[in-house]
């Protein structure tokens, strides 16, 4: 299920990538402060930032893949 909405993600140009990577470093400290706290993961916040990188690597790899455009 993440995957498939990591691919929606990917091709969707209103969610942009400097988003998903602010995102990204929210959940971060989210998890971490949880890790700190000695409290349980919080499930979404990990979710979502699995989602948000399988996105980012999906747009990366999408990127190097397309072939050359002529000048």
């Amino acid at each position: 299920m993440p995957s498939k909405i990591a691919h929606i993600l990917a091709s969707d140009d209103a969610v942009g990538s400097e988003e998903l990577e602010a995102a990204i470093i929210y959940l971060d400290e989210k998890l971490q402060d949880a890790a700190r706290r000695n409290e349980p993961v919080p499930f979404l916040a990990f979710r979502n930032k699995v989602i948000f990188r399988a996105t980012l690597r999906l747009r990366s790899d999408s990127f190097r893949q397309q072939p050359d455009r002529p000048s």
